[in-house]
């Protein structure tokens, strides 16, 4: 929305080189799982971004949340049991999770159907031995500095020129504008894909279309993705337009508008391939306008466009910590941080936590920090009558510790504890919740069972 917003206020400024490179900031970092850079600039931290909403299900019980029958949270009481129950009923985030990878297969079948669909359109294709044409185009290459072999094929199975292949790319022609153009023309369709090619294009498409399989669920994505397709197309056509002299400016659009034409006259249908891999010419009104009214860009204009290139990158690679945690956090260290003070825990796992909030238990108030950490839900409770950060961690309440996991068996969560050589110290069972207390790393762990599904709901350390 912001390079969208940043398009529209400064479109006589920017260079359509640097809005295609903007699209391609937002596709590398929506392929990045972990940020790379601190959370400075992050737009949670500025506040400019509200956080996940809490609800019940935030708040995950631990010794002493499951001292008392019930607890209340924001006036209000609410039974233990309701809570444990709650948290096995649907698993929406389970339910959703299995939904998005059916469609990240789906897509992915689409994805790996086009790339067939071209090498069999490669197949059927003949390889250019035309000394004329091939001799145009490596003096294209010469004015691009492609470096790299390219190859040539022309086919009657295609309605568009296309570039295809990143190792050894390829540029096909369809025989209809082969047949019906000059030399001169044929030169600015060299040059057109040859700059896709040194780009590389095809790779950024590809990278596209992977965001698009992950994302598939969402509508924005997808429109960021054609989006960047038009905006590639306009930057290829700039850079084309920088390597002619202004008298050509005519003869290239008008060579665009001659494409399209015999585009209108050929009834090949390769709608999915185009849209998909071949750079689509449908956005020819915002082409032609620009070829139009082309000038080259002054260096306070492309300046500018760097700037906010490099704004945009650092605020699109930062994100919030407690969000995107430290990948070098393991879960076996997590007791190290028992009886240490908030400031240390704030330190380590990101000063702005998903969510903070005060529980009462027999009306003794308590503050947890709530993160989520390597996928883990973690909390930190504090006593709540002391408000600097210099109070001290008096449990640790965690949906994951070491090899044990919330929701798993009772019998293989006490298989894994032996296995790690946790010492059994005590049992204790309610109605419906069973405690076993366990030694680990010097510190005491209590595991908490759901005794009517007989799966674990929580692992504290104390």
């Amino acid at each position: 929305m912001i390079i969208l917003g940043l398009q529209y206020l400064f479109k006589k400024n920017f260079t359509a080189k640097w809005v295609y490179t903007l699209w391609a900031i937002v596709i590398i970092r929506l392929l990045i799982p972990i940020s790379p850079l601190e959370n400075v600039l992050s737009l949670y931290n500025l506040g400019l971004v509200k956080r996940i909403t809490f609800n019940m299900n935030n708040i995950i019980l631990g010794r002493l949340g499951t001292s008392y029958s019930n607890f209340n949270f924001i006036g209000r009481d609410i039974p233990v049991d309701l809570l444990v129950k709650k948290a096995f009923t649907l698993n929406w985030n389970h339910l959703f999770a299995s939904i998005w990878f059916i469609g990240i297969l789906l897509f992915l079948f689409i994805f790996i159907y086009i790339n067939l669909n071209i090498l069999l359109l490669l197949k059927k294709s003949n390889l250019c031995l035309d000394k004329k044409i091939l001799f145009n185009m490596i003096e294209c290459q010469k004015r691009v500095k492609v470096k790299k072999k390219v190859t040539l094929y022309v086919t009657s199975h295609i309605s568009s020129p296309m570039t295809y292949g990143i190792i050894s790319p390829k540029i096909i022609i369809p025989k209809d504008i082969i047949d019906n153009i000059d030399e001169k023309e044929l030169q600015f369709i060299f040059l057109h894909e040859l700059i896709h090619i040194k780009r590389y294009d095809v790779f950024f498409n590809i990278l596209g279309m992977l965001v698009c399989t992950l994302y598939w669920f969402n509508p924005l994505v997808w429109y960021i993705f054609f989006r960047s397709k038009k905006d590639c197309e306009l930057a290829c056509d700039e850079a084309v337009l920088e390597l002619l002299n202004s008298k050509d400016y005519t003869d290239y659009g008008f060579t665009l508008l001659k494409i399209l034409e015999l585009n209108s006259k050929n009834n090949i249908n390769n709608t999915l391939i185009a849209k998909a891999l071949i750079n689509d010419r449908s956005e020819a009104n915002a082409r032609i306008f620009q070829i139009k009214g082309y000038t080259k860009k002054s260096k306070p204009a492309i300046i500018f466009s760097i700037f906010i290139i490099i704004m945009i990158g650092l605020i699109g690679l930062n994100d919030d910590t407690s969000i995107r945690p430290s990948i070098s956090y393991a879960k076996e260290n997590l007791n190290d941080y028992l009886y240490e003070s908030e400031h240390t825990v704030r330190s380590k796992f990101g000063n702005y936590p998903i969510h903070t909030f005060f529980m009462k238990v027999n009306n003794i108030p308590y503050s947890i920090l709530y993160y989520n950490i390597m996928g883990e839900k973690v909390q930190f409770w504090y006593d709540g009558t002391i408000g600097d950060s210099s109070r001290k961690t008096i449990e640790i309440t965690t949906t994951g510790y070491k090899d044990i996991k919330q929701g798993m068996s009772t019998g293989k969560a006490l298989s894994i504890a032996k296995k790690q050589n946790m010492q059994l110290i005590d049992i204790r069972k309610m109605d419906s919740l069973e405690k076993y207390f366990y030694i680990d790393n010097n510190s005491y762990m209590m595991l908490l069972i759901d005794s009517n599904t007989q799966r674990v709901y929580s692992i504290t350390l104390y």
